[in-house]
């Protein structure tokens, strides 16, 4: 779990979340760059064993927090998970369950169900569940949220993490994809995981432009080449949201995104 200027309500009930978990032989590795506002008092207080919380001494970026939480990890799986979303207390056990089940599949998802910022269920996401379905979807849009997936550490070992010498958001756009052109399969678990958070302090709302720009960076170099009529006029649609007030690309990716 990579942290950065925590909302303190949505980051304990994150952890709590965890803690909540039926499958009780998981880790938690929190990595938190520093900000005027830490998350250690909520740390402090939910003292366990299974958690590591580590504080850098500066800032070093959202993809570094990400590849330090895989690499001070121990398990085969790792799981993702954001600072302000919900895991459903059978996440881990379900996932880690169809893995066992499944060991052709190197990452799975999961179905979400949205909420707001007060935890109200407003909506759901849903996403395609077989593996071809998964990476023609890619072409189209990222058809894994972040905080719904675990995967295989070997996938890290072959591929490595994020980028980062790239300071753009969407970082994980790229890593799949990447993924998915090393020939590693995917699938989506058909239950609703983890609660997926919408409010204002989302990377996706204070870095839209950046996202807009990884994206369309990811389509040109993974995807382009074989996408059809269809991805192709999204793809141009895409660009020219460049163009437009920031709210009304919120609310057109609200509207095609979510139900």
């Amino acid at each position: 779990m990579p942290v950065y200027r925590p909302h303190l309500g949505y980051f304990a009930e994150a952890i709590d979340s965890v803690l909540r978990q039926t499958f009780t032989d998981w880790e938690l590795v929190v990595v938190e760059d520093p900000s005027e506002r830490t998350g250690r008092e909520v740390m402090e207080a939910r003292r366990d064993p299974r958690i590591r919380y580590i504080l850098n001494p500066e800032r070093t970026g959202l993809a570094r927090q990400h590849n330090r939480a895989v690499a001070e990890s121990r398990g085969a799986l790792v799981a993702r998970f954001d600072a302000d979303d919900v895991c459903e207390p059978d996440r881990l056990e379900k996932q880690a369950a169809f893995l066992d089940a499944h060991p052709d599949v190197d990452v799975v998802a999961s179905q979400l169900r949205i909420i707001d910022e007060a935890g109200n269920v407003v909506g759901r996401r849903e996403y395609p569940l077989q593996h071809d379905a998964m990476v023609r979807a890619m072409r189209r849009y990222n058809p894994v949220a972040g905080s719904n997936v675990m995967f295989r550490r070997r996938v890290v070992e072959a591929l490595g993490g994020w980028r980062e010498n790239v300071d753009l958001p969407a970082q994980d756009y790229e890593w799949y994809s990447r993924v998915a052109a090393g020939g590693y399969r995917f699938a989506t678990h058909p239950d609703a995981l983890v609660r997926y958070r919408l409010h204002g302090e989302q990377i996706k709302q204070l870095r839209l432009r950046g996202t807009i720009l990884t994206t369309l960076e990811v389509k040109r170099r993974y995807w382009l080449s074989s996408m059809d009529a269809g991805a192709l006029m999204l793809f141009a649609g895409e660009a020219l949201l460049l163009a437009l007030p920031a709210s009304v690309v919120l609310w057109l990716f609200r509207k095609l995104r979510y139900r």
